[in-house]
């Protein structure tokens, strides 16, 4: 009996389907990023347009605290994209094609 060759549907189907779920995490990631990076910055022009919260406040560290969603926005972005690649690589991999 020999070994199935490298490209067998049966011996790689762990591989795809966690490919799959991997990928579909990322892309979900990548979907709550938008939806939170919606809600956050909908906000943002109401609470610098209010006098009385900028002078609670202060407008510089409202600014200061939109720039730091920004950026964990993009932290989060950038890790759903890695999830996703990861995942698209994996099943490829379990498919039996080389990625370029």
């Amino acid at each position: 009996m020999s070994a199935p060759p490298r490209g067998d549907p049966v011996r790689n189907a762990g591989g795809r389907g966690a490919g799959r779920w991997l990928f579909a995490l990322g892309m979900a990631a990548i979907g709550v990023v938008f939806v939170l990076a919606a809600i956050t910055f909908a906000k943002l022009p109401k609470e610098i347009a209010d006098p009385a919260r900028v002078a609670e406040q202060g407008l510089g560290r409202m600014v200061v605290a939109a720039v730091v969603k920004a950026v964990f926005l993009l932290v989060m972005a950038y890790a759903g994209s890695l999830f996703a690649s990861k995942g698209l690589e994996l099943y490829q991999a379990a498919c039996g094609k080389e990625g370029q």
